[in-house]
């Protein structure tokens, strides 16, 4: 008989989990509150518009193959990915731009119009890079978490010392290009982490790498095609997914995990329990308090979350061929260093910097024909820092539609058409994020790798954590890295009738 593991959620955590325990031989049920799949993944529809809400990058689609490949599946009999180029466009301060693009010897053209020594920097740090990849990704992005002591292997330390890792980003990329216009453009991804190039770690420098080296890919239908296309694979594979059934509290008993209490009073029992909802969200209102381990209310009132967005999901009666998928604008004001405005716990309400997602001139089905559907992203502070959004909403929208045509959409609210809007309130209310952390956890120091909540719930065995809190961190693909993660940890305290076969 196989052991039985629920999940609470049905995110890309929970979904890529759930895959490679089925496939390892597990009884395997989701347990989803929404009416459909994909967590802040999902998307949502305002009547012939639709729009992703989460993520809009993919990066590495290997990731992506191996999970499908380690689970006997096609990853393309599921999901049919776009290459964009650019990659993402960067407008500056001072109304120049960059297009980050994969094809090196164009983007390479462009450097050169920003000093002419540049290409051959560019050359250094991409070389640097390939072999960052190798000393990096797998022993520290693609492996589960050790601990503390585990990461002072002498050959390691000696083999990352050459990159500088105390470094920040911001000194990172400075020391190549001296351009604070070329720092700002090759380091945006810390906003992926919730961070700011002068606060996090030079060892982020990889993500940037990973896109100009693999590309950036769209899924056809959009991310919530993609999460789509994880749940059928899961359900092929076996597992169980419920709907519409929001799950009340997980059931510790004398220390262990033993399975889910539904809103409805449905008890549900287990051998073993995972988490893929919002980390600070679940600790308070998923686990008993005898269960919490080291996560009390102190405890997370000390941790560090990332800021939060403020989001425009826009429908609109025009195409905009001529601009690219991906735009981020960086005002002046991303220059400031001070820790306040580098952790977006100030609103700007005068120059925001912002990103604006164009999908539907790759993917046309998400609005009526000649219609686009727009994302705008603006970072913003998370709740701790009380901004009153009930006044500010509106005229922070009308600031964001504004600063639009920095970005090439001029005389946008002439072509509104359907329209929804998220603050810091509405992630906390709609999604159940802690303050409205969309980032979840920081990637500071003191919590990375190790320092982050271990997928092992220190607090009752049988009860693992799945998402952006746990190591490797925030985003898609660390994300499904963490699945691998999660698969073997449970593997190692639960093995299955099939992998104490393959052992022996």
């Amino acid at each position: 008989m196989s052991q039985k593991i629920l999940i609470v959620g049905a995110g890309p955590g929970g979904l890529s989990t759930a895959m490679r325990l089925a496939a390892a031989g597990y009884e395997v049920s989701i347990y989803e509150a929404a009416d459909r799949v994909g967590g802040r993944m999902r998307g949502l529809s305002v009547g012939d518009y639709h729009f992703d809400t989460g993520p809009t990058i993919l990066q590495v689609p290997r990731v992506y193959e191996e999970l499908f490949a380690a689970c006997g599946l096609n990853f393309y009999d599921y999901v049919t990915l776009t290459r964009l180029d650019p990659n993402t466009r960067i407008k500056f301060w001072d109304n120049t731009h960059l297009d980050l693009s994969s094809d090196l010897a164009s983007f390479k053209q462009q450097l050169a119009t920003f000093g002419a020594d540049l290409p051959e920097a560019f050359d250094r740090w991409y070389i640097e890079h390939l072999r960052k990849d190798v000393i990096g990704y797998g022993p520290y992005l693609g492996s589960p978490v050790r601990s503390p002591l585990g990461y002072l292997k002498p050959t390691e330390i000696a083999a990352a010392l050459p990159f500088r890792p105390w470094e920040t980003l911001y000194q990172h990329f400075e020391r190549f290009f001296p351009d604070e216009r070329l720092v700002y453009a090759m380091g945006y991804q810390a906003k992926y982490l919730g961070m700011h190039p002068t606060a996090c770690s030079s060892v982020f420098s990889l993500v940037t790498f990973l896109e100009f080296h693999y590309g950036i890919w769209h899924p056809k239908g959009g991310f919530r095609a993609l999460a789509g296309g994880l749940a059928r694979a899961a359900q092929d594979l076996g597992v169980q997914i419920h709907l519409n059934s929001p799950v009340r509290q997980v059931v510790v008993e004398e220390g262990k995990a033993k399975g889910l209490l539904l809103a409805d009073g449905t008890r549900v029992m287990a051998d073993a329990v995972v988490i893929n909802a919002d980390f600070g969200h679940a600790v308070q209102n998923l686990l008993p308090a005898h269960a919490r381990g080291p996560y009390t209310d102190r405890k997370l009132d000390k941790m560090e979350f990332s800021c939060s967005t403020f989001m425009l999901y826009l429908g609109v009666d025009r195409r905009w061929e001529d601009l690219p998928h991906h735009q981020l604008y960086l005002s002046e004001n991303i220059r400031r260093h001070d820790p306040m405005w580098a952790k977006s716990a100030v609103l700007d309400e005068e120059n925001p910097s912002f990103y604006v997602c164009n999908p539907t001139i790759v993917d046309p089905a998400n609005a009526p024909e000649g219609h686009s559907t727009l994302f705008v992203l603006v970072p913003i502070p998370n709740l701790r820092h009380g901004i009153d959004w009930s006044t500010k909403q509106a005229p922070y929208r009308e600031r964001i539609l504004r600063q639009m045509a920095k970005l090439g959409y001029e005389d946008i609210e002439r072509h509104i058409v359907a329209e929804h809007c998220y603050t810091a309130e509405s992630w906390r209310d709609e999604h159940r994020t802690h303050l409205g952390a969309v980032f979840n956890l920081i990637h500071s120091w003191n919590q990375l790798g190790p320092l982050r909540p271990h997928i092992r719930h220190n607090g009752a065995k049988g009860l693992y954590w799945i998402g952006g809190a746990v190591h490797p961190g925030s985003g898609l693909l660390t994300i499904l890295e963490a699945a691998k993660s999660a698969a073997h940890f449970i593997g190692e305290d639960l093995p299955t009738l099939q992998r104490t076969a393959h052992l022996v």
